[in-house]
């Protein structure tokens, strides 16, 4: 899947893209884009402007002073909530499109797919469109595939039982054992453990011999 970053796009953006049906299915305002730094950063729609979260530690409004409490204390005037109220949005001078998607369940447990593209101009949003707004995956469809899914499971347990699986599975390992070993053998030295050797060498020839020193 590799790396991307999360975009919250306000439901108000998506007015005069989505039927009045798809407006009732689309329930979360949390994207994801490829589009962007590809590092886990969060970005936002607002005000028709790109924002990114300022995720550094020093990226909150400084405090005027400390209070320590416990979990049961904290209140919006404890440090901890100012820090999550007051987390800082840098405005993104960005020129391209960021396309942006997301998937999710209906209640009748029918997977969606839904994509965006919104086209910004020196960080200002100038064109929005709907790319794709379409059923993935019904939930009969997704029934059929769990079915599947455990039918194979059950075959691949079965089969793992035989005397056949067992046999070869211990073979497979014995000769793997033996490959690793050849390989040993047939690498070449490193100079630290030829130094290594020479070293056990010489300080076996400097042991004392009981008939020629005494």
């Amino acid at each position: 899947m590799g790396m991307f970053d999360e975009i919250i796009v306000p439901k108000s953006y998506l007015k005069g893209l989505l039927t009045k049906e798809q407006e009732k299915l689309v329930k979360d305002n949390n994207y994801q884009t490829k589009c962007l730094e590809n590092s886990l950063a969060q970005y936002k729609v607002y005000k028709q402007k790109l924002f990114i979260k300022d995720g550094s530690p020093w990226g909150s409004e400084p405090l005027d002073q400390y209070v320590f409490t416990t979990k049961k204390q904290e209140t919006k005037n404890t440090p901890k909530a100012q820090n999550q109220q007051k987390a800082r949005w840098e405005k993104v001078s960005y020129n391209d499109t960021v396309n942006f998607y997301t998937s999710f369940l209906d209640k009748d447990k029918n997977m969606w797919w839904v994509e965006f593209n919104f086209s910004f101009v020196d960080g200002v949003l100038d064109r929005k469109e709907l790319v794709e707004f379409e059923i993935q995956e019904t939930a009969e469809e997704a029934k059929e595939r769990e079915k599947a899914r455990e039918k194979r499971d059950a075959e691949i347990d079965a089969f793992q039982k035989t005397f056949r699986y067992k046999f070869f599975e211990k073979l497979r390992v014995a000769l793997s054992r033996i490959l690793g070993w050849v390989q040993k053998k047939t690498m070449l030295p490193s100079p630290n453990s030829v130094k290594i050797d020479r070293q056990r060498i010489a300080k076996k020839r400097k042991k004392l011999s009981l008939w020629k020193d005494y």
